[in-house]
């Protein structure tokens, strides 16, 4: 399961040598059964790689993991712009039905687009999916940047899609060490984002349906996406009683590989492993 060649093309934007932008599946305890599995979803214009150092702690536990890969993402800015969002959530359910095959709990664990993408998953497959994480979820951008996007979608229409963005700044990390080797586009289409507003709409009726236990983390100083609406929103939306809202102090918005990774990777782990079944449970079912 591997991508062309343009998987390291954008990684070479930061680092040249450092990092892998591959989708990967690790089988955490497979000689006797993992007992539960993760799906890990990154976010838009990212790459596996984000969600990379959560899934080596998380099979390091002995879970199964799988990191998907959405479609359009990993590769050139013509083709982020050619998927829409039911594309991105077309990986995300075949990454699902990679991990049903072993018969045990699935949790979903998305960042940012890969929240809301992760929410969708839940809500769409109800008891296949037996817990929901989401990282810095992207319900809301900025209303500023909300604003300027639906102005020009009205004012540009179709032409939206053959326009792309600047992106000299690069991922939005406040520790320097991370941000400096984090892959990311160079060049963003105008529309990925815009599908993401789309993907939201489509996404926020269905946290209601949404039964399973949640697990929420946010960074107080996220610039991407603003906590206090996006976690306020999710936690009063979310069908299911049980729920829980973690918030960062020192993070940005990828905070899976932030300040406080280990603290995201500690929390994640404590929430998928409650779902673990032991091995003589599963054969006994």
């Amino acid at each position: 399961m591997r991508s062309d060649s343009s998987d390291s093309d954008q990684a070479a934007s930061r680092n040249p040598a450092s990092v892998d932008t591959h989708e990967f599946f690790l089988p955490g305890a497979a000689a006797t059964g993992a007992g539960v599995s993760a799906l890990l979803i990154h976010g838009l214009t990212g790459t596996p790689y984000e969600m990379r150092y959560l899934g080596e702690r998380l099979a390091a536990r002995g879970v199964r993991v799988r990191g998907v890969k959405l479609a359009g993402h990993a590769g050139t800015p013509e083709e982020l712009g050619a998927a829409g969002y039911d594309n991105w959530y077309e990986s995300v359910v075949n990454g699902l039905e990679e991990l049903r095959q072993f018969g045990e709990p699935n949790v979903a664990v998305g960042q940012s687009a890969g929240a809301v993408l992760a929410a969708r998953l839940a809500a769409d497959q109800g008891e296949a999916v037996a817990g929901l994480a989401m990282l810095a979820p992207a319900f809301f951008l900025p209303t500023s940047t909300t604003i300027m996007l639906r102005g020009m979608r009205g004012v540009l229409g179709s032409l939206v899609e053959r326009i792309y963005l600047l992106n000299p700044g690069g991922s939005d990390i406040h520790d320097a060490a991370a941000r400096s080797i984090h892959p990311s586009c160079r060049l963003m289409p105008l529309s990925a984002p815009m599908k993401l507003l789309d993907l939201s709409a489509v996404v926020k009726p269905m946290l209601a349906r949404i039964a399973q236990p949640a697990l929420v983390m946010h960074a107080r100083r996220d610039h991407t996406c603003p906590m206090r609406k996006n976690v306020d929103y999710v936690m009063k939306h979310l069908g299911g009683a049980e729920k829980r809202a973690v918030e960062l102090d020192e993070s940005y918005h990828v905070i899976s590989v932030d300040s406080e990774k280990e603290r995201v990777a500690g929390e994640v782990i404590e929430f998928v492993e409650r779902f673990r079944v032991a091995p003589q449970k599963r054969a006994a079912g």
